[in-house]
Formats: C-alpha cells, sequence, structure tokens
C-alpha cells in the first residue's frame, strides 16, 4: 500500500462471530500507508455475512458488488489485488468471489484490469497452499519497510493475538516478501480448495461441538449456491 497508494475497498467490519468491528483500526492503517479508503468500508458485520452464507440472500452482497465494480470503472485500475481463496476463513473466500464478479461487471461497462491478483493470508507468504502454489509477482521489503509493517501489525489491536501467533510461528523475517499469486480463472475460481475439507468447515464443527455455534458453513452447501446465486442476479452468465 505504501509503495502504489491503492483505493481500499473492504467486506465486513471483522471481528468474527463475536467480536466487535475494527474498522476503525483498519482506515487508520490504510491512511497512515497513504493510500485511500474508498466508499466501501466494511458495511457488514461479520455475522451478517454468516447470516448471508446460511440463508443464501444474494441481495446485499450483489449490491456490494455492482458497487464495487462501479469504483473499478471509476477508477481503472491496472491491477487488482484481493484475498485469495485458502479454505480457512469463510469471508476471505467470499472476497475473492465477489471481486472477480465486479472485474467482470467492470469489462462490461468498458474496463477490464491487466491484471488481478491475489495474496494468501495464511501462513507464509511465498508457500501458499502449502507451497503447492508459486507466486509470480514478489516484493522484498527494504528493512525500514518491513520494520514499519510489523509496527503497522503490531498496533492493530483486535487483531493482536493473530498477529503474536503468525510472527511467533514463522519469524518476522517470513514477512519481509509481499508475494501475489495468479488466481484460478472465474469457473474453477468457485471449487478449487487447497483441501477438500476446508479448515473452515473443521473448526466450525469443533464450535458446534463446544456449543459455541449453532451450525457449521460449509463450502458446497453454502459458499457455492450463495456465490451462483450472486452471479445470477449480477446478470452474468
Amino acid at each position: 500500500m505504501s509503495r502504489n497508494r491503492p483505493v481500499v475497498l473492504v467486506l465486513t467490519s471483522g471481528g468474527g462471530a463475536s467480536k466487535s468491528g475494527r474498522t476503525a483500526s483498519t482506515r487508520r492503517v490504510i491512511e497512515e500507508t497513504g493510500a485511500r479508503c474508498g466508499p466501501l468500508m466494511g458495511d457488514f458485520p461479520d455475522t451478517e455475512i454468516y447470516g448471508f452464507m446460511r440463508s443464501g440472500d444474494p441481495g446485499p452482497l450483489a449490491e456490494w458488488t455492482r458497487q464495487a465494480a462501479r469504483v473499478l470503472a471509476d477508477q481503472r485500475p491496472e491491477t487488482v489485488v484481493t484475498d485469495m481463496v485458502e479454505g480457512f476463513n469463510t469471508s476471505h473466500d467470499l472476497v475473492a468471489y465477489l471481486t472477480h464478479l465486479a472485474v467482470e461487471l467492470a469489462a462490461k461497462a468498458g474496463h477490464r484490469p491487466a491484471r488481478v491478483l491475489c495474496q494468501p493470508l495464511e501462513g507464509r507468504p511465498d508457500q501458499a497452499w502449502g507451497g503447492r502454489l508459486k507466486p509470480i509477482a514478489r516484493l522484498t521489503l527494504s528493512d525500514e519497510e518491513l520494520a514499519r509493517k510489523l509496527q503497522a501489525a503490531r498496533s492493530y489491536p483486535e487483531l493482536a493475538a493473530e498477529v503474536e501467533r503468525a510472527i511467533g510461528s514463522l519469524s518476522p523475517e517470513a514477512f519481509r516478501h509481499e508475494c501475489l499469486y495468479d488466481p484460478a480463472p472465474a469457473p474453477e475460481l468457485l471449487m478449487r480448495l487447497p483441501e477438500p475439507k476446508p479448515h473452515y468447515e473443521t473448526f466450525g464443527e469443533r464450535q458446534v461441538a463446544a456449543g459455541k455455534y449453532a451450525s457449521v458453513i460449509r463450502h458446497r452447501e453454502h459458499l457455492v449456491p450463495l456465490a451462483l446465486a450472486i452471479r445470477a442476479q449480477l446478470g452474468l452468465t
């Protein structure tokens, strides 16, 4: 963000199933890099997104995608960077689907970005899908840039536990490289996962067994039908 000063769009307010949102912290991190917050900044609480997944209601997410497409058509970026489909977090995977739909809509309005890239959010940045995927672009941070990146992460109070877990398990040096990957083509993107059973299903089953969740959100039962319903509502074949 510091090097390219992009316009940033955010789907959810963060916080998961029970925590408060963190949009204010997200805005601060974006603005401190010199990047710009776009018109879509955490409009949905995570619990509302989970509700859409369970109910299959495409309406609000289709409208979010239309607005994202208008931003692309207005800003005319050469490159779009989005979350990678990792099967770890349902909302991360959903953002990847919605971004590609927005790119398709923007193309119909007259602008198609030259590149759509994705970035892993779990594990080593250069070892996506357990090392089975290879980055097509790599940004190497200077010592000063790496220090600023780690400081920004550690000053994000709502993510303190996640940040320390990542740094503790991988070492700070693992985050010197920003690695970007080529996502799968749109039809395949919906079905490709690094493992047959995504992590979020296994985690959800544990939470249900512990009495913390009422039900499990599943890839084929919930995310795939929702993504297809959004696509149909947008008029994309």
